[in-house]
């Protein structure tokens, strides 16, 4: 058996560039995806049905990703690596033990399906909880294949290779594009557009079984074709897999006892996730009851606009994160407190350079974003969807601190913290489904928003202060330095925009407007987002070089080196 260690570790800079080249590429197309999910189903009560049954396996992927797997592999890599077979017995023992596992809960969590969507749906109709449980049976599978693209992706991370893991989701995205493609062909046009004797996709009561076969099993199959994808470029760096049972005798024992940490963090999650689930879906039950089903809007408009939340938060603090963990990972293990910091203020303030003005702009832009890239949802959802996107887009920077703060707990192999994190979160997001209970029903998607904003901003200060007792100064000076000049430079930039809005407003508000065409409606928001886009981008730069925000000399010259200029 072949084995090979890591190679020197790449540059943060052209590691991150690499995992931002795959994520720009394959979240474009995601947004293709997403677009062409919303002009099938909408925004009403079958895409609610969908919304419940699809997410739950991508909030397993983000945690495990993000929190499990890390937790497992990437520290314990790091010392691994440095043995006389490169690691190779140690990482055959826990991909053995993971597969297992997550072949386990996925047929758990498929026995408990029913009670899933009983749990979530159980004030809704009996033909939106059957079309749900209907989805949930075909989306679930994913959580076994999401599980083994992050449990391979973190292998290749640890060794240095970047560039598979980042294009995998691209190649997932277009089997997901095709299979969406080959709906709308079979069984016609959108919402709002039925064609004469065939059934209309956003009436639960009219979705048949090739149907949701169809729909469904697409996005199932784009997940496999995701992880099995990394396969080849593992095999590349010389690992070959062989199962091995047994966990004694080769130091996991640390390994565990975080990895206990981890698993309860997603159980406290889980009861988070359920919680905004349920009070949605409960909404939207109550406003039917109460005739205000024109106004409310459930999960599906809350995905819409957490979905573009997500974006910015994946092309530059995912990237730039999953390019530093390992260096997390190495200076924790050789209790190199000074290369940590370093490291931790690297991540502080890359990311605000770019994040920042990103939520003032969507804070401008948000409604003509939302039309652009949904554009077969009508104009009552575009509103709740951008309103809502804009209390996320607040919590932007705070969410990407929260992530920070869990790499660097991860690579210190200390879960405790990370729980304390999410206990709060969740409890405010409890908070914040207690509320929607005795609230207008319209106004639940609102208040759950301003829960998950609040929840980040509260996590992560926590956060940083149990990070700041663990290794000692943080150098959150600098970061703010940044964060207010970049913070100025992007709100008089955001005032610049929002004027260019008005004046455009005569022209393109009224194509967006609701009885416009869907070509019509994408093409007013693209000039506007474009027009406005410009000008917003022009005086930032600008702005930005004259108050002396050097890491923003530092992103433009490490593009400018990637290009070769």
């Amino acid at each position: 058996m072949t084995t090979t260690t890591a190679t020197a570790a790449p540059s943060v800079a052209r590691s991150s560039l690499t995992m931002l080249g795959g994520s720009v590429a394959s979240r474009v197309l995601g947004v293709v995806r997403n677009g062409l999910i919303t002009f099938i189903i909408g925004a009403k009560l079958a895409g609610d049905a969908f919304s419940l049954a699809n997410t739950l396996p991508n909030v397993l992927y983000v945690l495990a990703a993000g929190g499990i797997l890390n937790a497992v592999l990437i520290p314990s890599l790091a010392r691994a690596m440095k043995l006389e077979d490169g690691g190779q017995e140690f990482t055959d023992r826990v991909i053995t033990v993971a597969l297992a596992g997550m072949a386990v809960i996925t047929a758990a969590v498929m026995a408990g399906a029913a009670g899933f969507v009983w749990l979530l749906a159980s004030n809704n109709s009996d033909d939106f909880k059957s079309l749900a449980l209907a989805f949930s049976l075909i989306c679930l599978p994913q959580i076994f294949f999401y599980g083994l693209f992050a449990l391979l992706g973190q292998i290749l991370n640890a060794r240095g290779q970047f560039g598979a893991f980042a294009w995998a989701p691209f190649f997932a995205n277009v089997v997901a594009v095709a299979g969406l493609l080959v709906f709308l062909v079979a069984f016609g046009r959108p919402l709002g557009q039925p064609v004469k004797g065939q059934p209309q996709p956003g009436d639960p009561s009219q979705w048949t079984g090739p149907m949701i076969w169809l729909f469904a099993g697409s996005a199932t199959l784009s997940v496999v074709v995701q992880a099995l994808s990394l396969v080849p470029a593992l095999r590349r760096t010389g690992f070959h897999y062989r199962p091995r049972w047994g966990l004694r005798g080769v130091g996991l024992g640390g390994v565990s006892r975080l990895a206990v940490w981890a698993f309860v963090g997603l159980a406290v999650s889980q009861v988070g996730f359920f919680i905004s689930q349920g009070a949605l879906n409960n909404a939207t039950a109550s406003a039917n009851a109460l005739g205000l089903s024109l106004d409310a809007r459930g999960p599906a408009a809350y995905g819409i606009a957490f979905t573009l939340f997500m974006l910015p938060h994946a092309f530059v603090t995912v990237s730039i994160m999953t390019a530093l963990f390992p260096r997390f990972s190495k200076a924790a293990a050789a209790d190199d407190r000074a290369s940590l910091r370093r490291d931790f203020r690297t991540g502080l303030t890359m990311p605000l350079v770019v994040n920042v003005p990103i939520m003032v702009a969507v804070i401008v832009l948000a409604q003509p974003v939302v039309a652009l890239l949904n554009p077969g949802i009508d104009q009552r959802s575009v509103e709740v969807s951008s309103s809502v996107l804009v209390i996320m887009i607040l919590g932007l920077v705070p969410f990407g601190l929260d992530l920070l703060c869990y790499r660097m707990f991860f690579a210190l192999e200390d879960g405790r913290p990370t729980i304390v994190m999410q206990v709060l979160l969740t409890g405010i997001s409890a908070i914040a489904g207690v509320v929607t209970l005795f609230i207008n029903p319209v106004w639940a998607i609102g208040v759950m928003a301003v829960g998950q904003t609040v929840g980040n901003v509260v996590s992560s200060t926590v956060g940083l202060h149990l990070l700041r007792r663990r290794i000692g100064p943080l150098g959150l000076t600098s970061g703010l330095v940044t964060a207010s000049r970049v913070g100025v430079a992007a709100a008089l930039a955001g005032l610049v925009a929002w004027g260019a809005t008005t004046v455009l407003d005569p022209i393109t508000g009224a194509a967006i407007a609701e009885g416009g065409s869907a070509l019509r409606r994408m093409f007013a928001s693209a000039v506007e987002i474009g027009l406005v886009g410009l000008v917003f981008g022009v005086v930032y730069i600008g702005l930005a070089h004259a108050f002396g925000v050097r890491e923003m000399r530092q992103v433009a010259g490490l593009v400018r080196g990637r290009l070769g200029r």
